[in-house]
């Protein structure tokens, strides 16, 4: 291993939402990973859950981006896949691979995975129980870790055991609303308030998020939710709060990057706002005192402990003049070159590249 360069499984796309934004993340890895220590490979997952497997190692990429090659790629002939009699077949007959065969095409292929699928089926511990099954190291947190922090109620409760802070919030299945809206009205009502914020359970890049101004704007904002989620979490709106983020990184041993925060032109950081340039504002550095910086830093800390992460996460506050509220964690950030999560590491001294290299390294200290 030491005579070759360690050869890293860049698994991108995935059947979740934020489709797009790992694309994008992907995008952003092949350009700036170390191809003189590492050699990437390329490993999408389409909209529909099919594998698209490597031939050979991923090219470097021009000024075309990834996302535009891979729509001219997928139905095509030129796809690569591994030297298999059955991946072969022909495009009319192949509908790509399911994961139970990519098994052990990937096990002999890759020595790593570096993981930037995010939401659903790829950040919420599906995607890390299949690596462990194929023997296969992995950047980030494990199977257990990462279903806690995808799912925003089973997260809040586990905050709340550790008590640390979090926003009032209730939750319903779909199935309770179709049943019983009335209930879930009244009791959003009696434990909520009249404004909230409604979000589905497990999706993140604020997906299907809604702000409730009054109660007759609830139904659409749960039906919106369910489109994504089977489970919705109503959370108490918290007035004038500032949107801030603490990347943590390591194992054992972590640190946390000072605080950073986004201000978005729309009501909230939604998903339009996130993506697309000029509608917020990203500073990796916020302007914050050293106390609250300090005491946003102890939060992610604890909370990255609590829920046992390993690798990275970024940790999202709601923070007003007198309250800290921990709203999340994320454990496969966005790492596009104008994420956050990139950007404070820079600050802290780590470029793209060596911060891609430390992950590489974080997680084989965690499998040996």
């Amino acid at each position: 291993m030491s005579e070759a360069r360690l050869r890293v499984g860049v698994f991108a796309g995935g059947r979740s939402a934020e489709h797009e934004v790992s694309i994008a993340s992907a995008d952003a890895v092949l350009r700036s990973i170390d191809r003189e220590r590492f050699e990437p490979f390329l490993v999408y997952i389409d909209r529909e859950g099919h594998w698209l497997l490597p031939a050979g190692p991923a090219p470097e990429l021009g000024a075309e981006p990834l996302a535009g090659m891979l729509g001219a790629m997928t139905p095509a002939e030129e796809v690569p896949y591994l030297n298999s009699h059955e991946l072969q077949a022909p495009a009319a007959h192949r509908q790509g691979i399911a994961p139970r065969m990519a098994v052990r095409s990937l096990a002999e292929t890759i020595d790593i995975a570096l993981l930037v699928v995010h939401g659903p089926f790829g950040e919420d511990g599906t995607l890390q129980g299949f690596l462990e099954l194929a023997g296969i190291p992995y950047v980030g947190a494990g199977v257990l870790a990462s279903a806690v922090a995808m799912d925003k109620v089973v997260f809040k409760d586990l905050m709340r055991g550790h008590d640390l802070p979090v926003v009032e919030s209730t939750w319903f299945r779909r199935s309770t609303w179709e049943r019983e809206p009335e209930h879930v009205a009244r009791q959003v009502a009696e434990t909520i308030g009249e404004r909230s914020v409604v979000k589905p359970a497990r999706l993140g890049s604020s997906v299907g998020m809604t702000v409730v101004h009054e109660p007759g704007e609830l139904p659409a904002a749960l039906d919106e939710a369910y489109r994504f989620d089977s489970k919705a979490i109503v959370e108490r709106y918290v007035e004038g709060a500032r949107e801030l983020e603490c990347g943590v990184l390591g194992n054992d041993d972590p640190i946390v990057f000072e605080p950073g925060e986004v201000r978005s032109l729309h009501e909230f950081y939604d998903y339009e706002a996130k993506y697309v340039e000029g509608l917020a504002v990203v500073e990796p550095r916020a302007n914050v005192d050293a106390d609250l910086a300090a005491r946003l830093k102890e939060l992610s800390l604890a909370a990255y402990r609590a829920v046992d992460c390993a690798g990275l996460a970024r940790v999202d506050f709601l923070v007003t003049a007198d309250e800290a509220f921990i709203s999340e964690m994320n454990t496969l950030p966005g790492f596009t070159t104008t994420s956050m999560y990139p950007k404070q590491a820079e600050l802290a001294g780590l470029r793209f590249d060596e911060l891609i290299a430390r992950l590489i390294e974080l997680a084989l200290e965690r499998e040996r």
